[in-house]
């Protein structure tokens, strides 16, 4: 029986969520940017091997992330959106860049960092990981908007997974602005609680609604021809 990495690849946006959440809930509560440099020490190194594997975790997501969004751009290609595709595939490397750099400095914080007790250096690292976050944003916002206008125009995704992508691509160009000092509309402010389970559904629908496309297409393939 031969695997359906067509499938699989739609699949990844699942694979996604799941291991970012895990990582999440596997780094605990971290401190906010506006919390003392103290607290950003006593995080990191009384919570080592929990950020470490966060980290970890995290790292995985990014790859499943990239599968995801290769996988829609390819999606896109083949049905004559090849530059909406390339968008895709810009905005998703350009993400993920951001966010590698974001897991290694929280791992490096972890791994020796914050042990050696540098509180101003601790503080610096720490706050340069969620300013790199919120500018993140924008790609994020690229991605979003261009793979749910371009699926939509090939039919591949209802017209609702299309306009709630679109809600959500809105949410990341406002997460943008968080530039607060503290708050709600901080980098670590109560705004990601807000973003982050949103964003998090709409790529379970587009993946779960491409992996159903991909089993359809399976099927119409194996019917034979009439003679």
């Amino acid at each position: 029986m031969s695997i359906d990495w067509e499938r699989w690849s739609r699949a990844s946006g699942i694979a996604f969520v799941v291991l970012t959440i895990l990582a999440f809930v596997v780094g605990g509560e971290p401190p906010t940017v506006g919390d003392p440099a103290e607290d950003v020490i006593s995080y990191f190194d009384g919570d080592r091997g929990q950020v470490l594997v966060s980290s970890l975790l995290f790292a995985f997501a990014l790859g499943f992330w990239l599968w995801f969004a290769s996988s829609v751009a390819n999606t896109l290609r083949e049905r004559g959106q090849g530059r909406v595709a390339a968008t895709v595939v810009a905005a998703a490397a350009a993400w993920v860049g951001i966010q590698v750099v974001v897991t290694g400095l929280n791992a490096v914080l972890a791994f020796s960092v914050a042990g050696d007790g540098e509180l101003a250096v601790a503080k610096a690292l720490f706050d340069l990981t969620w300013v790199l976050d919120v500018l993140a944003a924008i790609p994020s916002a690229v991605l979003i908007l261009a793979a749910s206008v371009g699926l939509r125009r090939t039919g591949m995704i209802p017209s609702w997974l299309s306009w709630a992508g679109v809600g959500v691509a809105g949410l990341f160009v406002l997460r943008a602005t968080n530039w607060a000092s503290d708050g709600f509309w901080s980098p670590t402010g109560e705004y990601l609680f807000v973003l982050v389970p949103l964003a998090s559904l709409w790529i379970l629908a587009l993946s779960v609604t491409l992996v159903r496309s991909a089993r359809a297409e399976a099927g119409r393939s194996d019917v034979p021809a009439a003679g």
